[in-house]
């Protein structure tokens, strides 16, 4: 299965200046997405998709030397990240006159994986022929403690069926998408238009204690602490 590691990482950015390149703990933060795509060796194809040049040319510095550029049509902010998938796929396969079978998306504001972790993701994806599969992380706020509220009132998003006295007894596994990695077949994607779909995307759960997707300058912090720590251990 020849499965195209497809890494977002236009040049603007609303929230964080030049974000792909801010360096996290010593490096740009978008090395540790192309760094985990090149260790997983022939399990998939690394590709990014920039409108940037700094950002291509840092790409190329790391080894990604093929001489794709995102259309500035499709980096804008409204701009449908599928879309920009689909146009990447189709140049790949037109230059390099292959067929790609799935897309493995890598955002480079969610740096923070577990190399074993996405083999292992990779793997089972291809061994039990799934159509979609998604990264997923425990909850660490439980719904029995988060409210909805509006202009009526509040209620709780989540009700235990009986009355419990505490934390340990409380029950149902709820899971948020953490954003480390998606895989889709190219046919999904296509017929779907999208990564992830209801009851047909396998929810696959990841073990990291802690996901962070980068969007506020304090999420880069709290994202250089965690890899600081990766590093000294």
């Amino acid at each position: 299965m020849k499965i195209l590691a497809f890494i977002p990482a236009r040049g603007g950015s609303k929230g964080i200046i030049g974000k792909n390149l801010h360096p996290v703990a010593g490096k740009p933060l978008l090395y540790y997405t192309i760094d985990i795509a090149k260790q997983l060796g022939d399990l998939v194809l690394p590709f990014l998709s920039t409108d940037d040049k700094k950002i291509k040319e840092y790409a190329n510095s790391l080894g990604l030397t093929d001489e794709y550029l995102r259309p500035e049509i499709l980096a804008t902010d409204t701009s449908s990240t599928l879309d920009a998938v689909l146009h990447g796929v189709d140049w790949y396969e037109r230059e390099n006159k292959t067929a790609i079978d799935a897309v493995l998306l890598l955002q480079p504001t969610s740096p923070i994986r577990k190399l074993e972790e996405l083999k292992e993701a990779i793997l089972f994806f291809e061994k039990e022929k799934l159509s979609s599969l998604v990264s997923v992380t425990v909850m660490r706020e439980h719904p029995f403690e988060c409210i909805e509220s509006d202009t009526s009132g509040w209620s709780f998003l989540a009700k235990p069926k009986q009355e419990v006295s505490g934390r340990q007894s409380y029950t149902g596994k709820y899971y948020f998408l953490d954003g480390s990695f998606y895989i889709a077949s190219l046919s999904f994607l296509k017929e779907k238009r999208a990564f992830v779909r209801e009851g047909e995307t396998f929810l696959f759960e990841s073990k990291l204690k802690y996901s962070i997707d980068i969007d506020e300058i304090e999420d880069l912090e709290i994202a250089e602490s965690i890899l600081k720590k990766k590093e000294d251990k």
